[in-house]
Parts: structure tokens; sequence; C-alpha cells
């Protein structure tokens, strides 16, 4: 394809990563200022949303720069959100196994959820950098072009297959509520069971549209990594790498459209900072949300 058409996408590109940026940028803002959000139970998507907003910032800066070093940090971004994605699988899991909300809150405690999140900044940048620098060129290639790749596509795997085993044992969780006579649940025990239930399904249901929506805009670029390592003299490839980079970059734009789709606290604080219209909603989602903010989930 023409340089013209490699031109426009890059615009293309820059435009997406623009809006994406401002609003993960609002994004954070809206986490900052509502006290409801600033909890542990949020700290993946926040982390998440760091990642989007670097992407988005270090997806302008390459294009425009185009340096290996760029590259480098960049991609590492990359890496990030396919970690974080994973580890809010992790969580809910854990979440659901201990339904004694005071083993969980033992074992997932703040400090230790932000050490995560900082220990998957450190090795996503390990994993991209230290191979530039240190691996011999050829295995460098390979780690780039086949490695990385499928490992990614192992990890969404992986992270579907932990959703849908939280998803069944809700499901059995549920079942037994709803068949198990009076006596054996107090009604308070009974309430605050269905109440995590039902929190844990949404925020699950949440991260699936953010993975769905992650493979669709992220695995193109993978797969051209691929193409590129074992066919690297095709025509347009160029083309197709920079298309994928586009792509890739909706993802960013697209997950602050879901946190104000499924999660009411989120379009509560953004009333309340931007628009000045803030009213308070009874619905069921908000007093779970309630529910789970007082217990430190």
């Amino acid at each position: 394809m023409s340089e013209e058409f490699i031109t426009g996408v890059r615009y293309a590109l820059t435009v997406c990563a623009v809006v994406a940026a401002v609003a993960n940028l609002l994004v954070l803002v809206v986490f900052a200022r509502t006290s409801r959000l600033r909890m542990k139970y949020y700290g993946l998507l926040i982390n998440l949303t760091l990642a989007d907003l670097f992407y988005a910032v270090m997806a302008i800066a390459f294009t425009w720069g185009e340096s290996d070093l760029l590259f480098l940090i960049f991609i590492s971004g990359y890496f990030v959100g396919v970690w974080t994605i994973l580890a809010e699988a992790v969580n809910r899991y854990l979440a659901l196994t201990f339904v004694d909300t005071a083993r969980y809150d033992e074992l997932v405690t703040r400090n230790r959820l932000v050490g995560i999140c900082a220990l998957i900044w450190v090795v996503s940048f390990a994993v991209e950098i230290l191979p530039a620098y240190l691996a011999h060129e050829d295995v460098y290639h390979i780690i780039e072009g086949v490695v990385k790749p499928l490992v990614v596509f192992a990890f969404w795997l992986i992270t579907a297959g932990l959703y849908f085993v939280v998803f069944r044992k809700i499901r059995r969780y549920t079942i037994h509520l709803a068949t198990s006579s009076p006596p054996l649940q107090k009604p308070t025990e009974d309430h605050q069971v269905r109440t995590r239930l039902s929190q844990i399904r949404r925020l699950l249901v949440t991260f699936m549209l953010i993975l769905v929506t992650s493979f669709v805009c992220w695995m193109p670029f993978s797969v051209i990594q691929m193409v590129q390592f074992f066919h690297g003299d095709l025509e347009n490839l160029e083309a197709a790498y920079w298309m994928s980079g586009a792509i890739y970059c909706l993802a960013p734009l697209i997950n602050p459209f879901i946190y104000w789709l499924r999660l009411d606290g989120f379009r509560e604080g953004w009333h309340q900072m931007f628009c000045g219209c803030f009213e308070k909603e009874s619905s069921p989602n908000i007093e779970a949300e309630n529910t789970i903010s007082e217990t430190g989930l």
C-alpha cells in the first residue's frame, strides 16, 4: 500500500490514542475523587486504567518517534494489561473460594494488592526490555515473533477458563442458597452472601466484556508479529502492522465506556464531579456496592 495510506493510518491511530488517553485520565480522576471507589475492590481495575493510559500515551510517542527504546516501553504497557486482566480473574476466584469475608480480607490485603500491581509493571517491563539487550539477535526474533504471541494467547485461554470456573461456582452457590432450608442459615448471613455473589457476578461480567474487547483488539497485533516472523517479505506487511496498532488502541478507548455502563458508583462519581447533578440512587446494585464497600472487598 502507498505511503499516503500508512500516513493516514498513523493519524487515525494518533487520534484514537489521544481520545483514549483523555478518557482514561478522566476515569482515574473519577476514581481518585469518589470515596466509594477508593478501595481494594477496584484496585486491579485502576491498574488496568493506568495501563490503558500509559499505552495510549506511548502509542502517540512511538507513532511519531519510532525509536527502538520507545517501542520496547510502548509494548510493555501491552503486557501490563494482559497480566492485570489475568490477575483480576485470580482475585475473583479467591473472593468466591473464601466465602468468609474475613478470610479473604486476611489473604488479599490492600498492601498486597498494591504490591501485585507493582510486580505486574516490573515483570512486564522486564520481559520486554531485558531480552532486547541480553538475548542473541536470532533468539530475540524468535521470542518476539513466536514465543510472546503464543504466551499472550495462552493467557487469554487461562483467563477465560478462570472466568468460566468462577461463573460455575457462583451458579452452584446460588442454587444451594435457593434450595437450602431457612434454619440452615441466618437471614442476615443469607443476605450478605447473596449480595456478595451478586456483586462478584457483576464485576465478573464487567471484566468479561473487557476481556472480549481486549482479545478482539489486541490479537491482530500478535498475529501480525507471527506473520512477520514467518513471512517477513510479504507485501503490505508494514501497512498491516500499523493497522493492527490502530485496532489495538480501540481497547483503551472502549474500556472507559464499559466502566460507565457497568459500574453504578462510577456513574455517580462522574455526575457528582463533572455534572453537578448527583442524585443518590437506590437500586439493588448500589446497595450491593455499598455492602461490599463496608466489608472492604
